[in-house]
């Protein structure tokens, strides 16, 4: 027998995959009973109307965004490979729900504007990961960029890949990484060869 926890998160997944089938704009109650197989009766006892199923959504994710966030940096915690890492957790993170990807695709309008709306939380969720390395690099240090900058542009790059697949996409993070590592440590100059001195 399911508590009300487990019956939330059974309601929560079909929401998601009721999205995936047929949009923010045409999603009915009824459709979130049919996806996640549960009656009228035990959708109300949760959940008043759509909006509040739908909050419920948005949190899962960021929520779920999180986990895999935490669990990545506990995986590989050093400084030098902590914006790689970042960045490869959150390209992979529609692969945590499957549905997602069907969301991006065919309601673009719905990704978007949860991606809008969540904006500001996620980066502020990325700043903890990422400061630590990024006030240390050097376009932060020299004034070029602000952290709040880096983040922001980090995260626009990423959520556009979701909403404009292409050939290539899934490894955007590595190519991201690659650029912003080429900028942010600095060249070692190689050392001066100590000039031969001639005997007088």
């Amino acid at each position: 027998m399911q508590n009300g926890r487990d019956t939330v998160d059974v309601i929560v997944d079909g929401a998601i995959r009721a999205l995936a089938r047929h949009g923010a704009s045409r999603l009915s109650m009824t459709d979130i009973c049919r996806e996640a197989e549960v009656s009228r009766g035990t959708l109300y006892r949760y959940f008043s109307n759509r909006e509040e199923v739908l909050e419920a959504v948005n949190q899962k994710l960021v929520q779920a965004a999180r986990t895999i966030l935490d669990d990545a940096v506990a995986a590989s915690p050093a400084l030098d490979v902590r914006v790689r890492v970042v960045l490869k957790a959150m390209i992979g993170f529609p692969n945590t729900f499957p549905h997602m990807r069907s969301i991006f695709e065919y309601e673009p309008r719905t990704a978007l504007t949860f991606l809008a709306r969540e904006m500001a939380g996620v980066i502020e969720t990325l700043d903890a990961y990422l400061r630590p390395a990024l006030e240390i690099s050097l376009p932060v240090t020299q004034g070029a960029v602000t952290v709040e900058d880096v983040l922001e542009i980090f995260y626009r790059i990423i959520t556009s890949s979701f909403l404009l697949p292409t050939v290539g996409s899934d490894t955007m993070d590595e190519r991201l990484a690659s650029l912003w590592e080429s900028v942010a440590q600095p060249r070692r100059m190689p050392r001066a060869r100590p000039r031969a001195t001639t005997a007088h």
